[in-house]
């Protein structure tokens, strides 16, 4: 079968979020399984590296999002990755490769959906509901702005996910919203890699460390960040006053820079050499969500390392967790409790991180991942 894989993040590129989980990892076990043909504006030239199973498509793309992009029908976000030259360089390799399947990973490919109808539609989240959400948490003038681009995601992805032949998402959640609109969407939680080291409780007289982690670029994790630091971190100082905040990832926007300013017990690392390791050496990884969607890949990592992980009702729901594996808090107050739990109560800590641990290597697992990919590969190719 000859599959035609539209990204806007290049699977052989590094990336600071989540796509370094996702496609980067998914490509090549697709690429073993049928004859496929990769293309992203992320492409933008060079030899094809001789060690990739699949086939590179270079991108002559170069244009950049501007302000005119939020007066569009279309939403204003698809073009930070997505040009609008994309979607008719994509469509132009259609006709010229005739592929038996178009795979359109991510929603801001969608629009080469309507181009052929053997299509597929993986979405890493339902993006409507991170934009209500977005909307919900945003103030001043930058609220018409959020409530509009509400309206033109839900038009979007609506129709994409209608348009589609096979849709995919990576949670149960995301499944039962896309089967609303399309009776061929399909499951497929992404695979997790278990590390051979797994935590175990820090010394008892060590300093309370706590990790929130992502790519500090993203508004999702800025607001957590604020978050956690004006208002659950408070409440964790009151019993213990030594207790360390770490904020780990790439690229920190300014308004997360300035709050390890605000107090010395929190610390903006930036990119590390090794985010495991930073969860390793926490006593609790705390990575609640206020945006949401889709799976909240930080929180299944931190499971897969046996760590205690404090995260909200959406990530637990998204990973198939409960409150035998992970500490399920939303609000500052229990998450403050949470924290509590966890540090003073280490053995209890390290079951649910051991239960965690094993739940991962049981339910996440690549190969039923690219089981899930072939099938709606086949449903899209009867079409």
């Amino acid at each position: 079968m000859r599959v035609l894989l539209l990204t806007p993040f290049a699977p052989d590129a590094h990336h600071h979020h989540a796509a370094a989980d996702t496609i980067v990892q998914l490509t090549p076990r697709l690429a073993e399984q049928v004859e496929l043909f990769v293309y992203s504006p992320q492409h933008s030239g060079g030899a094809q590296r001789d060690d990739l199973k699949y086939t590179v498509l270079p991108a002559t793309v170069t244009t950049r999002p501007s302000y005119l992009d939020r007066f569009r029908p279309e939403p204003a976000w698809l073009r930070q990755a997505w040009p609008r030259e994309a979607t008719r360089e994509a469509a132009e390799l259609i006709r010229r490769i005739r592929p038996d399947v178009v795979h359109a990973e991510y929603l801001q490919s969608a629009e080469v959906v309507s181009v052929d109808p053997a299509s597929v539609l993986g979405l890493h989240d339902i993006t409507e509901k991170v934009m209500v959400e977005s909307y919900r948490a945003s103030s001043g003038l930058e609220r018409p702005y959020r409530l509009a681009e509400v309206v033109r995601t839900r038009r979007f992805e609506r129709a994409a996910i209608r348009r589609a032949a096979a849709v995919i998402t990576l949670s149960d959640a995301d499944l039962v919203v896309a089967a609303r609109y399309n009776p061929h969407t399909l499951l497929a939680r992404p695979g997790i890699h278990v590390d051979d080291r797994s935590w175990s409780p820090p010394a008892a007289t060590s300093r309370p460390r706590l990790v929130f982690a992502g790519a500090m670029w993203r508004r999702a994790n800025v607001l957590v960040a604020q978050f956690l630091v004006r208002d659950v971190m408070p409440l964790v100082w009151r019993d213990m006053p030594e207790a360390e905040l770490r904020i780990v990832g790439a690229e920190p926007a300014a308004d997360v820079v300035g709050l390890g300013g605000s107090d010395s017990r929190v610390v903006v690392t930036g990119a590390v050499p090794d985010l495991r390791a930073e969860m390793l050496a926490a006593h609790t990884v705390v990575v609640p969500s206020i945006v949401g969607g889709g799976v909240l890949m930080k929180v299944a990592h931190a499971m897969a390392l046996g760590c205690p992980v404090i995260t909200s009702s959406g990530p637990a729901d998204s990973v198939r967790g409960d409150a035998s594996m992970l500490y399920v808090a939303s609000t500052a107050g229990e998450i403050a409790a949470a924290v509590r739990a966890a540090v003073e109560a280490p053995a209890d800590a390290a079951k649910r991180g051991r239960r965690a641990r094993a739940h991962i290597e049981r339910t996440f697992r690549w190969d039923d991942t690219v089981r899930s990919y072939l099938d709606a590969y086949r449903i899209a190719g009867e079409q």
